[in-house]
């Protein structure tokens, strides 16, 4: 069980450390316990935030930490951002649902700790609570055992020390890839180069999405998507495809260790229009299933199965048609997944979709959780069948259901993994890694694109789980949340069935269903930890 040691300097400052999944506010006490100690696999990260309070603003604070046998620690300083308004009890804020969300970590308006901005300067405060993270990142050739950690603080005359200990647990994280749970995030290239000011498809550009594809990769994540409209130009009237751009995209992402490529969806609704029966091509904008449509379509996939088979890509490639189909464009959707198959081959058809009427035409099911479980037999039986059933979330679900909002418990992200491990889900799709609406340190509830300036507003942080830095992306403690139960599913998986069920049923029951105390998690962490240090 994590604890926490508070430590008085003087009568006027304090430092107290706080478990990395408890939240913190500017204007509240951080929760605090007794004693610390810090599990880690080998290859897995550990961290603690250290929240000091009634700083000498302009004094600099000075934080040394020793750890004999440890790597040194990354350092980071945690930023605040606003949450304007509470998720709703089912979906988007409150004032959608026009009821009250009782399962919110505190009522809005409030602000949050949340982005890691790396330092590697001495911190000079610039209000009175600072809050600081010590992050150890353990090599896989690390020597299992317990280590002493002692942090020193100062600030001008004034200093205190922390004792901790760190326990590197007897057994190897495996890296994320091929076989590890399936982990997409939707990102944007476009805003990437944006927010950090650089040309698009420039090199400036492509060196900041290798940097972006780093942090996906710490984030345990193994897909990347590829953005058709991104590589087909128009020239002499015909759409061609930019295969020089496209290697060289597909090579930055690989390079960082991201396995699978997962085809954009290259279709939608005609004008967004979610009554339409039919599906419209994002490039060229032809019905997809017309006959001008299937031409167009069939000379875009053939140009981008050439490049697909001289690299390849076919094996780690899975391709999205038109995102979230339901049954009144299932018909036409069934049509064009026969295309995709006669013109792009055998590749994996993956869709976030809550329809039941697509068996045959989805390879790859992604329901929103809550849908999921509503329909648990029907997507059993698909996986019986071969399918492969992920799950999704978005503006919804609110509620007690596990989501990754900023004012939800950071133990819901955690538990994507112990669901999958228990559920049977093969992995865990959001489209909202970097699409910021607006600046996302100043402004966390925005409209919803489609619907502007109504009640249908997207709920705090569901766009996005990393920030634009200064010349790189900075982390959020969502996105680390997330990497934490990612990193435990891949420990539940090295246990027996039986092993693992007991474990996770002390903590996790069903996805709107789990144990919200942070020390019973680390208990739980604790006990797993030890299990998978015994196998063989």
């Amino acid at each position: 069980m994590w604890n926490i040691l508070l430590c008085l300097v003087t009568a006027s400052t304090q430092v107290t450390l706080v478990d990395e999944l408890e939240p913190i506010y500017p204007d509240h006490p951080p929760v605090q316990l007794e004693q610390l100690l810090l599990d880690v696999p080998k290859g897995g990260v550990a961290a603690v935030h250290l929240v000091i309070d009634d700083c000498v603003q302009g004094v600099p604070v000075e934080i040394v930490c020793t750890g004999p046998g440890l790597p040194s620690p990354l350092r980071y300083t945690l930023l605040d951002v606003p949450v304007e308004e509470n998720t709703g009890p089912e979906s988007r804020t409150e004032r959608w649902d026009k009821a009250e969300n009782p399962h919110v970590i505190r009522d809005a308006p409030f602000r949050v700790y949340e982005v890691l901005r790396p330092i590697n300067e001495t911190l000079v405060p610039d209000q009175p609570r600072v809050v600081y993270r010590l992050e150890w990142r353990i090599p896989t050739e690390a020597t299992a055992g317990t280590y002493p950690v002692e942090i020193d603080w100062s600030q001008g005359e004034r200093r205190g020390e922390h004792h901790l200990e760190l326990a590197i647990h007897n057994v190897q994280l495996p890296a994320p890839g091929s076989e590890t749970l399936g982990y997409t995030n939707w990102f944007s290239p476009n805003l990437i180069a944006k927010w950090h000011d650089l040309p698009l498809w420039s090199d400036a550009h492509f060196e900041m999405m290798r940097r972006y594809a780093k942090l996906m990769v710490h984030g345990r994540q193994n897909m990347f998507w590829i953005r058709w409209p991104d590589f087909f130009q128009k020239q002499d009237g015909a759409w061609v495809l930019d295969a020089q751009r496209l290697r060289r995209y597909v090579n930055v992402f690989s390079d960082a260790g991201l396995y699978w490529l997962e085809g954009a969806p290259f279709a939608g609704r005609p004008g967004g229009d979610w009554s339409s029966s039919q599906l419209e091509l994002k490039i060229g904008k032809q019905l997809m299933t017309s006959p001008e449509g299937q031409l167009a379509f069939a000379d875009q996939a053939r140009q981008m199965r050439a490049v697909i088979d001289a690299e390849d890509w076919g094996g780690r490639w899975v391709q999205h048609i038109a995102d979230e189909p339901t049954d009144t464009n299932a018909s036409d959707y069934t049509v064009a997944s026969e295309m995709v198959r006669m013109h792009l081959g055998d590749l994996p058809t993956f869709e976030a979709t809550m329809t039941r009427s697509l068996v045959g035409a989805v390879d790859m099911w992604c329901p929103q959780v809550q849908e999921w479980q509503a329909n648990r037999d029907f997507f059993d039986e698909r996986q019986r069948d071969g399918d492969r059933v992920w799950v999704y979330t978005c503006l919804r679900p609110g509620g007690p259901w596990l989501n990754r909002l900023l004012d939800q418990e950071r133990l819901r992200q955690v538990y994507f993994g112990w669901g999958a491990a228990k559920e049977g889900w093969d992995g865990y799709l959001h489209w909202g890694f970097n699409h910021w609406k607006a600046d996302p340190f100043t402004q966390s509830v925005v409209d919803h694109p489609a619907m502007p300036k109504t009640d249908n507003r997207l709920p705090a942080g569901d766009t996005h789980v990393v920030y634009p830095g200064l010349e790189e992306p900075w982390s959020g403690l969502r996105f680390e949340a997330h990497r934490i139960g990612l990193e435990d599913h891949a420990l539940l998986q090295m246990l027996r069935a039986e092993q693992s069920e007991a474990i996770i049923d002390t903590v996790y029951r069903a996805a709107d269903d789990w144990d919200g105390s942070v020390s019973k998690y680390r208990a739980a962490r604790r006990q797993l930890l030890q299990a998978a240090s015994e196998q063989p």
